[in-house]
């Protein structure tokens, strides 16, 4: 009889309750299923995730391939039922609030009151604004809302499994102590293996770059897998060394296989012309190069916004507009302050909070070409995406990004303002060297989330 594949989405079912946006590893996770069940049959593919009351519950992957993109009022509807404000009824900057009423209400009576005195930067803080948080409330008078189908009933894990089935972590679970202890039982009673996808070692080898704890709680996480998990795969080979690395240190040593991630976007379907935002709409109208990915000192702002300013102040080239497309996470203070003072370079910045799939499919389409010249990186979602758009990119010449953009982009040192500045003025003014980079790119093979779903279940076996 084939396994059963349990694979585990708790950190999904994390994310959404405070998150109306997809980010790279929940993108990761949707993609990897929704293809494996494609690929393997969806009988023996089910979907796991550990519940605020404390159970290990598994649905049949249906739930999460029926959804053609990321649908967060489904999602939230599979996951807390009726607890979950929809979205249509959520007010804007009050997402994070949808399963919290005392706090929807205290923030919401917040915002009234900052509306009403005419308090801009509040709402501007929040990625809103004053007529934003009006006209939401001007639409409600005459909105009806289309009610959810019955939340979905699932079964215990530990009812459904048996010996030889495997539970797959894909996504980052660090936090739920509980779980952790439930696959160890599942291993030692139930003889089901255990694979964990890892995505990076970021909170352990740049904890610079992380707050809040979540250093620790990571490392304690991964020490503790080795009690119960029976494979590792990691998304690069930078990623499979520092993994292998950090194992042997523990005295826990370990075989890592690798499977690459796709360079891949996933284009949405057609949207009516209302989908772009003004803001998207009027930088579309000028020359501009794309950074996406969330806004936090990791991706290296600072240096790269530097290096835009180097470029203004050259007289021999016109510099096109830097745009910022994601969302603020981890503060990034130096280049929050750098945007202050400048005053976004005098407009030759901008930021694009949490864009849509189809806002970020139109600045793809419609950039020069892309930047991530991050400090550190377990693969690079962006830079495969762009060149799936047919777009180079200049890239950081560290960690795992050179097994993403290969020979297609152009490389620079991340620690070096000038290296950043050279690279991306050698695309701005040699128009030859990014047309050429462009057919490179249209030639190459790019990898896909089918390779990606067919290796892994091959890595599972």
């Amino acid at each position: 009889m084939a396994p059963t594949y349990f694979f585990d989405v708790s950190d999904i079912l994390s994310y959404v309750r405070t998150e109306s946006s997809i980010s790279g590893i929940q993108r990761v996770s949707l993609a990897l299923i929704k293809r494996i069940a494609e690929q393997a049959g969806p009988e023996n593919i089910m979907i796991s995730f550990w519940t605020p009351d404390n159970h290990y519950i598994a649905l049949p992957a249906s739930h999460l391939t029926d959804m053609s993109d990321f649908d967060t009022d489904r999602l939230s509807h599979m996951f807390f039922g009726s607890k979950a404000r929809l979205m249509e009824q959520t007010a804007p900057t009050l997402g994070r609030y949808r399963l919290r009423p005392l706090k929807y209400w205290v923030y919401s009576l917040v915002r009234h009151f900052k509306a009403a005195i005419g308090d801009e930067a509040h709402f501007s803080k929040k990625g809103s604004s004053i007529a934003e948080w009006k006209s939401y409330h001007a639409g409600r008078r005459n909105h009806t809302v289309t009610p959810l189908p019955p939340q979905p009933k699932g079964q215990l894990v530990d009812d459904l499994a048996r010996p030889g089935d495997q539970v797959v972590v894909l996504g980052a679970v660090f936090g739920l102590s509980k779980l952790a202890k439930e696959l160890e039982r599942l291993k030692n009673d139930k003889q089901v293996d255990v694979t964990i996808f890892v995505h990076d070692l970021i909170p352990i080898l740049a904890q610079e770059y992380m707050h809040g704890g979540f250093s620790h709680k990571f490392d304690s996480w991964l020490k503790s897998s080795t009690n119960y998990c029976t494979n590792y795969v990691a998304n690069s080979c930078h990623t499979r060394g520092d993994l292998q690395s950090y194992l042997e240190e523990q005295g826990t040593p370990r075989p890592v296989k690798v499977v690459p991630l796709a360079q891949q976007f996933h284009r949405p379907e057609k949207a009516e012309g209302g989908a772009l935002s003004d803001q998207a709409r009027q930088i579309l109208d000028h020359p501009f190069v794309l950074v996406v990915g969330t806004l936090e000192d990791r991706k290296n702002l600072l240096r790269l916004a530097i290096a835009w300013q180097h470029l203004c102040a050259d007289e021999t080239i016109t510099t096109p507009r830097l745009i910022f497309a994601g969302k603020q996470n981890w503060q990034s203070p130096d280049f929050t302050d750098f945007i202050r003072r400048t005053k976004s370079l005098d407009g030759m910045i901008e930021i694009v909070n949490r864009p849509s799939d189809i806002e970020l499919a139109a600045l793809y389409n419609g950039c020069l070409f892309t930047a991530m010249v991050s400090l550190y990186e377990g693969w690079g979602l962006p830079i495969g995406e762009s060149l799936s758009m047919g777009k180079t990119a200049v890239v950081a010449k560290s960690t795992s990004m050179p097994e993403v953009g290969g020979d297609l982009v152009e490389y620079c040192d991340p620690l070096n303002v000038e290296s950043i500045a050279t690279a991306c003025k050698t695309l701005i003014v040699d128009a030859t060297r990014r047309k050429a980079l462009e057919e490179h790119i249209a030639r190459a093979k790019l990898r896909t989330w089918d390779d990606v779903a067919e290796e892994f279940m091959q890595a599972l076996r």
